[in-house]
């Protein structure tokens, strides 16, 4: 561990003490100013330029080859298949240099370029059927295997930004591209999803602990992964119903189907709450208040402001945000953990 890591580990557990009432103000201060903090999070922003200068020297490559080779479908799926290999094996050179971020970047473009050689292909030996979906599901299937061969959280969140697409793509090309699946609409077939990926991650998190022991931390993607889409699910639910044709503005869902869903999403943030209090995950904590927050804004700015009017309406929506935001930043200086 760097030293600039180790301060930063050292601040936290400080503060997190703090907060607990396990250290006193003056104590705190003294051993504060032993471990400085630097201006700049260096770990965290090289991460990221790794990770932008991949895709940068990646994109200009393309355009490079573009420029001074004839294109042709054949010959970039020769380029993008020599490019994977090129990425893989420069991640496995890197790594035992300790660049592990850096490594991990490159498996993230060896995945960007992997969805893209497969739909070069796809086009090349295209039968005419259209259904790109399989393709997806094929990179799926590749991304998760070499997620958890090369242990890397980066490619587990390409993943499921994958299997949204191609869940999305399959449902609909399964049925006709129709708004139905099982008589259930886009909103509603996200949801169900979603939960599996919850308890994924749930099961996930229980065998961290014995046969994925190596994995550990990734249980944290499936849980966040789930929950998005089960709160993007019900946030549309709880304003349209179970309904996905946006062509159709003759549809109006009725009041006792709003409110289950008005009622499902609250209680399901307020189980998000209660698990993460439970099992000390601060995720679910964070996405439990988050997205009560947010639905309370979101049916007072549907349903309540309108019959205040602008001036009314924005002054009181806008005032009661900003005396939460000066509530919470007391409670932080107070010391109180959420």
């Amino acid at each position: 561990m760097s030293p600039a890591r180790f301060k930063q580990v050292v601040r936290r557990e400080l503060q997190s003490y703090l907060r607990d009432g396990a250290l006193d103000h003056q104590t705190f201060e003294q051993l504060i100013l032993r471990y400085p903090a630097t201006l700049w999070d260096w770990h965290s922003l090289g991460r990221w330029l790794m990770i932008f200068g991949a895709l940068s020297i990646a994109a200009g490559a393309a355009i490079m080859a573009r420029e001074l080779f004839e294109f042709t479908l054949p010959k970039l799926a020769v380029m993008l298949a020599v490019a994977l290999v090129v990425c893989v094996y420069a991640a496995q050179r890197l790594k035992p240099r300790s660049l592990h971020w850096t490594a991990k970047a490159l498996e993230l473009l060896a995945g960007f370029i992997l969805i893209g050689l497969t739909f070069t292909l796809g086009i090349i030996y295209s039968a005419g059927s259209g259904n790109w979906p399989a393709l997806l599901l094929i990179d799926l299937v590749a991304l998760l295997i070499a997620t958890y061969l090369l242990n890397n959280l980066l490619l587990q969140i390409l993943s499921l930004v994958v299997f949204f697409c191609w869940f999305g793509g399959f449902t609909g090309y399964a049925s006709g591209w129709g708004a139905y699946w099982f008589g259930m609409h886009y909103p509603l077939r996200f949801l169900l999803a979603a939960l599996l990926i919850v308890a994924i991650g749930f099961v996930h998190y229980r065998a961290e602990s014995g046969p994925l022991q190596r994995y550990r931390g990734l249980f944290k993607v499936w849980l966040s992964g789930g929950v998005f889409f089960a709160e993007m699910s019900l946030w549309l639910m709880s304003l349209f119903g179970n309904f996905g044709d946006a062509g159709d503005w003759g549809y109006r869902p009725g009041v006792a189907v709003l409110v289950f869903f008005n009622l499902l999403w609250a209680g399901g943030n307020a189980l998000l709450l209660w698990l993460g209090v439970r099992h000390d995950l601060r995720m679910l904590r964070g996405y439990g208040a988050t997205f009560l927050l947010i639905q309370a804004y979101t049916l007072y700015f549907w349903h309540v402001a309108g019959a205040l009017g602008p001036v009314l309406g924005l002054l009181l929506g806008g005032g009661s945000i900003l005396w939460l935001v000066v509530y919470l930043e007391r409670q932080r200086r107070a010391g109180r953990r959420f």
